[in-house]
């Protein structure tokens, strides 16, 4: 014999009428001006230091936020200075790069930094 049970949802409520999903979701108006200077402090910390697995999983001679930051504006260049940089680093055979100033000068000329 087979019983199927079907589980109850429970749907909670704000004040408001609206949802806790709603009330929770990532939109920031709810917070006081402190909290929403506070939760972009957080966010630009977390960008600059934050932990990100697909920077993990690359072969590049670059830091976690070089690679962001490197991904972000590759796309902004023609695909011949584009596979330029890429070569460049492959070849390259220094210490990891941490910061814009360490790139090697023909990427920053490339890439117009």
């Amino acid at each position: 014999m087979f019983v199927a049970f079907s589980a109850p949802v429970v749907m909670a409520s704000t004040l408001s009428g609206g949802t806790l999903e709603r009330m929770y979701d990532a939109k920031k108006e709810h917070l006081t001006p402190v909290q929403q200077a506070a939760q972009d402090q957080r966010d630009n910390d977390d960008r600059r230091n934050g932990h990100f697995l697909a920077t993990e999983h690359t072969a590049l001679p670059l830091d976690g936020f070089m690679t962001r930051l490197m991904a972000q504006e590759l796309p902004m260049l023609d695909s011949h200075s584009r596979g330029r940089v890429y070569q460049l680093l492959r070849e390259y055979e220094g210490p990891e790069i941490t910061s814009q100033e360490e790139l090697p000068a023909e990427i920053r000329e490339l890439m117009d930094l």
